[in-house]
């Protein structure tokens, strides 16, 4: 009975336009980030006291929820193989299986993991500068059934990702023709380590991926972009 349903991406539209009796009414607006807010900075004034000084290690970071939709799996692969290199693992959130991961890291003593709870949305920014390179990685169980919206904030400021999902997510289905992150759909313990040495060590790639992704939001999912498609949507109901 809607005039109009919209959905964020390929993947979701597939799955919901059989179920319109009129497949006209089924648009595709991906969700948009506010680039006023989310922005590459120079200048980490604004971080919690939990950062300390820097202590010159690159930063692999995650922020956002510690459950079931992530897998922790090559993560904790990763962390006991490159325990002698110069980076560190940051985990940043809450979750049912947050608990379980802080037992898992302690059994396995893994000192280049720190994990810590929500910080305030003010701070986000920042925190998202600070990290090096960002992970997302889906529980291969639910890949199909999420788009985790944390990678426009991520791309917003300017900064690489690497991304462990299948061939028949959404995420992959956004990021397969984006030049901005090392994209993992097999072997994902190894091929995740593996990631990480290669942007670790490479400080240009780490920028030129950054850089490809912040164009692409600026030119495809800023508020403004976004906003003049649901209106134009609404002006031609």
């Amino acid at each position: 009975n809607s005039d109009a349903v919209v959905t964020i991406d390929n993947v979701f539209y597939s799955t919901i336009l059989p179920r319109l009796n009129d497949r006209r009414k089924l648009h595709i607006i991906p969700n948009f980030v506010d680039t006023d807010l989310y922005k590459p900075l120079k200048s980490q004034q604004l971080l919690p006291a939990i950062f300390g000084e820097d202590n010159k290690k690159i930063k692999i970071l995650y922020a956002g929820n510690i459950g079931f939709f992530q897998d922790w799996d090559p993560i904790l692969f990763a962390a006991k193989e490159l325990s002698n290199e110069n980076l560190e693992f940051w985990i940043i959130g809450e979750g049912v299986q947050k608990l379980n991961l802080e037992k898992e890291v302690k059994n396995r003593d893994l000192k280049n993991i720190l994990i810590f709870p929500y910080q305030n949305r003010e701070h986000m920014p920042s925190i998202i500068n600070y990290g090096d390179v960002h992970f997302i990685s889906i529980n291969p169980k639910m890949e199909e059934n999420g788009f985790p919206s944390k990678i426009y904030t991520i791309m917003a400021c300017a900064k690489p990702l690497i991304v462990i999902t299948g061939e028949k997510s959404p995420l992959f289905n956004f990021f397969k023709n984006k030049d901005c992150a090392e994209l993992i759909t097999n072997n994902r313990n190894i091929n995740f380590t593996n990631s990480i040495r290669k942007l670790s060590n490479d400080e240009k790639l780490r920028k030129d991926l950054g850089m490809n992704g912040y164009n692409e939001i600026i030119n495809n999912y800023s508020k403004e972009v976004i906003v003049s498609k649901y209106a134009n949507l609404l002006n031609s109901l």
